[in-house]
């Protein structure tokens, strides 16, 4: 039997039926579940474990609103090394024209910005490896295997995991746009 079916799904709907039934309701216009129809088959009225994750990440930016210039930017040095660059900040007579903007990025390229680049410095609030839980993750190891492997708990993993994507997201956005 196969290990685990990965596709990419919208989410349509959720709701409550009678008796307390949860229903959710996936659509699949992307090409991800194509060949895969078998394997799914053989999953039907067996108890799957399904890990529901959004396809990008958002970020927020601050923003210079009179100037429309990002107070910080993300930028490839010479080296091939993504690094923030803190632009100065100017306040008028005490006005503040500090805003925020928001940005997405697919979260396979903030996975492939962790697993691909040569200096991954780690987040302050991450204390489990990223790059491990994702070469585990790409070896089919399900959360709860790596979490026995690392010798944690299973939400670990995960939350660590989140925090680093969400910590990387500009620098993989900066860096998918250096490598166009």
């Amino acid at each position: 039997m196969t290990k685990t079916v990965e596709f990419r799904p919208t989410i349509k709907a959720v709701k409550m039926n009678k008796g307390g039934k949860q229903e959710i309701v996936l659509s699949i216009e992307n090409g991800s579940l194509d060949g895969k129809f078998e394997s799914i088959n053989q999953l039907i009225g067996e108890a799957v474990n399904v890990v529901i994750q959004p396809s990008v990440i958002s970020y927020r930016i601050p923003y210079d609103v009179e100037n429309e210039t990002p107070y910080l930017k993300y930028v490839v040095d010479g080296s091939g090394v993504v690094v923030e660059v803190k632009e100065e900040q100017l306040a008028i007579d005490g006005i503040n024209n500090k805003s925020y903007k928001d940005f997405i990025v697919e979260i396979d390229d903030v996975d492939s910005f962790i697993r691909d680049t040569s200096s991954l410095t780690m987040p302050p609030n991450v204390e489990l490896n990223p790059r491990t839980i994702l070469e585990y993750l790409g070896d089919g190891m399900t959360y709860e295997d790596i979490a026995e492997e690392m010798e944690t708990k299973e939400a670990a993993v995960v939350i660590d995991l989140d925090k680093a994507r969400q910590y990387f997201a500009p620098y993989a956005a900066a860096w998918v746009e250096y490598k166009k």
